[in-house]
């Protein structure tokens, strides 16, 4: 017999339950979420149930679900890990269609049953993931501040001391030199063969490869070029009705917002600078597609590009992408 352990993350503590491949529920409890503590209460489990396959499954969570992971590696437990839009989903088609944390980690273990998700396994590029996302919250604060010390300026210059002005002028100094401390230390992090090849592709520089670096991982995971459009959030959503069947609408925007957000900046370079990707996105607007609509399609074309530099050990050769 196979059992699934649910696991409901938050940033304290975290709810199981564990359900069998017959989709009934055996038990639910609550632990800290705290890496040493799972590591003992999953070598506990696993010798509470000797000889049968459990695996652990869990929601992408941003980082509240790395505890786990980390605490899985370490004991040699399989945890899958899916996306989090699945168990919204799952959660509007119930009847009740109610959300509490004891309810998720028994609809979380029933996407196990279900097969939902890939095994977790360590991630080679883990401190370029951190420093490119926390490069980008630096750049959120540097807007959000500069935005709130016009706002001041406009309403007190008059009053303002030159001893005001200058902690303003430190704090926006301050996060500079943060930006930069951490843009040399992603490159150096990202440093290696791919991301040298991938800037090779027209609109990728140091920023966008680390990213990209840093949110695929590894590309060997993605089977086919449609799983990578669809972790990036590129894909169309498809809507289906007695009118209207297989319609494509807005973009799902589930996977990576730091991935979708890079490839989007190059391919907003990419589609004034590359004979391939300019006819391409002029392809599209003269179909009637808006700027938007016509640069997400070069960024997708751009995925496929990139997948296929990463994987092919060579460098980006445009006499392969004429249109």
């Amino acid at each position: 017999m196979s059992f699934f352990l649910g696991c409901d993350v938050c940033k304290t503590k975290i709810d199981l339950a564990l359900v069998d491949d017959a989709n009934r529920v055996l038990w639910q409890d609550v632990v800290p979420n705290d890496p040493t503590v799972l590591a003992g209460y999953l070598l506990t489990l696993v010798g509470t149930y000797p000889g049968q396959t459990i695996t652990g499954i869990v929601e992408a969570t941003g980082r509240y679900h790395y505890p786990l992971l980390d605490a899985s590696i370490a004991v040699s437990f399989d945890c899958r890990v899916y996306n989090a839009i699945l168990t919204k989903q799952g959660i509007k088609a119930s009847v009740r269609g109610k959300k509490t944390d004891k309810t998720d980690a028994v609809l979380i273990a029933r996407m196990g049953v279900r097969g939902e998700g890939r095994i977790y396994t360590t991630e080679p590029h883990m401190a370029t993931k951190l420093q490119v996302r926390s490069y980008a919250k630096l750049g959120e604060l540097k807007t959000s501040f500069n935005k709130h010390r016009v706002h001041v300026q406009a309403m007190s210059e008059a009053v303002m001391t030159e001893q005001v002005k200058s902690v303003f002028q430190a704090v926006e100094d301050a996060i500079k030199a943060a930006q930069a401390v951490l843009y040399a230390e992603l490159q150096v992090s990202a440093s290696g063969d791919v991301f040298t090849r991938l800037q090779t592709i027209p609109g990728i520089g140091p920023f966008v490869a680390s990213c990209l670096i840093g949110e695929i991982q590894d590309m060997v995971r993605f089977k086919r070029a449609k799983q990578l459009i669809a972790y990036v959030g590129f894909d169309p959503r498809v809507r289906q009705s007695g009118h209207s069947l297989n319609s494509t609408g807005h973009l799902t925007k589930r996977g990576t917002p730091h991935a979708r957000r890079a490839i989007f900046i190059a391919a907003n370079v990419a589609r004034r600078f590359d004979p391939y990707c300019k006819a391409y996105y002029e392809k599209k607007r003269n179909e009637g597609k808006s700027y938007t609509v016509a640069t997400c399609a070069v960024a997708r074309k751009l995925l496929l590009i990139v997948r296929a530099v990463w994987l092919s050990g060579g460098s980006y050769d445009p006499n392969l992408w004429k249109t």
